[in-house]
């Protein structure tokens, strides 16, 4: 039996979490339609001025104020609309039972979307669909005292793999492509745990926070859940895909001196299409936003091209090519995919696995990290394919063997 937080109501707290982040997006399309209505008439007043010599000024300040003051009433009351519709459902929300029950994955799904384009906003306002990091099972997070984790994994295994999703995604994601009747499409996870004496683990984390941000927290929970582990813990090995293999990452750049458990037990990391040099439709939507923001007229479009979130930012340009002098002996192994027939394909530069060019998923100028290069996947597919698994047995075979 799975010990897990008692859940909150679901269905509730995304309603209630939901609304709020509509008052938000009320109140930002409003500002946006006023900037809009703003640069408009300024044109004509300009023109005005410049023939009149400025005689129109005084007309022109009071449209300005009476604009100002509608489109403020306009905000102010939908935006309170909203959050008045919020607040009387967290008042029903807190008066009714909860249900032992797996959240609906679809739900999960949209909050994971939700948090990776606003993420930094929803952990701002504290609101409540913002995502809790930590380790989820069954879709629950997981209690990290000892009582809780030797409920949980009552056959902990002395090694731990822990998998990182990236962007936009969440546990669900490494389970991808299965099909019940084809052996070769189980999932990383339950796979290495059937060959191997390992357990799989599996982080969530609100991925529009900041890539250093999330390191951070993550390792602050990892060395918690390695001091409760059940069982001396001998191997500890990270898997993160895109934006999780960055974030995996930046926790071995920022261990310290007093992390003695993490240095002891971190072996390798695995990143699976992670954009270390940065990703291109990144780097557009900042050009994009930069162009549109030199015009009067496009300035508004700009600010919404701008409401992306601190994420989505880190991932421009990465955290560079692979430098790491982390001194722990941590093996970095960098896979990278492209959409093309082969390898050598003029692909790999362009659009490479469909998001992220291969010369940034394996850029390394350490000389010391392992890197293999596969064609004909595109980036979702790194999360589970056969010839991935083949890879990351390779790094298991490493510390133990087969069972």
């Amino acid at each position: 039996m799975t010990n897990t937080k008692p859940p909150v109501n679901e269905v509730g707290s995304a309603i209630e979490g939901g609304l709020k982040l509509a008052g938000d997006t009320f109140e930002q399309a409003a500002s946006r339609v006023h900037e809009f209505h703003r640069a408009i008439s300024d044109m004509p007043f300009k023109a005005v001025g410049t023939a009149t010599l400025s005689s129109s000024k005084p007309i022109e300040s009071v449209h300005n104020e009476i604009t100002d003051l509608v489109y403020s009433a306009v905000k102010e009351v939908g935006k309170g609309v909203f959050n008045g519709a919020a607040w009387a459902v967290k008042q029903a929300n807190q008066g009714l039972a909860t249900q032992n029950r797996r959240p609906s994955r679809r739900v999960a799904a949209i909050n994971s979307a939700i948090n990776g384009l606003l993420g930094d906003h929803l952990s701002a306002t504290r609101n409540p669909i913002e995502i809790k990091t930590g380790f989820y099972q069954d879709g629950h997070l997981l209690g990290l005292e000892q009582d809780e984790l030797i409920q949980a994994f009552p056959d902990a295994k002395s090694s731990l793999v822990v998998f990182v999703h990236g962007l936009c995604c969440n546990e669900d994601s490494w389970f991808l492509y299965h099909k019940p009747e084809a052996l070769h499409t189980v999932p990383y996870g339950p796979r290495l745990a059937h060959h191997f004496d390992v357990t799989p683990l599996y982080l969530r984390y609100n991925t529009g926070r900041s890539i250093e941000a999330n390191a951070r927290q993550f390792k602050r929970i990892l060395t918690r859940l390695c001091k409760n582990w059940p069982v001396a813990i001998d191997h500890v090995i990270l898997v993160g895909h895109s934006m999780g293999g960055l974030v995996s990452r930046a926790l071995v750049e920022m261990l310290e001196p007093e992390d003695l458990l993490l240095q002891h037990a971190l072996k390798d990391v695995v990143c699976l299409g992670s954009p270390h040099a940065g990703a291109p439709l990144a780097r557009l939507a900042a050009a994009g936003e930069g162009l549109l923001d030199r015009f009067e007229l496009s300035k508004p479009v700009s600010r919404v091209l701008g409401v992306r979130s601190t994420g989505i930012r880190d991932l421009q340009g990465g955290l560079g090519p692979l430098m790491t002098s982390d001194g722990h002996r941590v093996q970095f192994h960098l896979i990278g995919s492209t959409v093309g027939k082969s390898t050598g394909s003029w692909l790999n530069d362009t659009v490479g696995d469909g998001l992220v060019q291969m010369s940034s998923a394996l850029a390394d100028e350490t000389g010391t990290a392992q890197r293999a290069a596969f064609s004909q996947k595109h980036h979702m597919q790194l999360l589970n394919d056969p010839e991935i698994y083949v890879q990351l047995e390779a790094v298991i075979r490493q510390h133990l063997k087969p069972i």
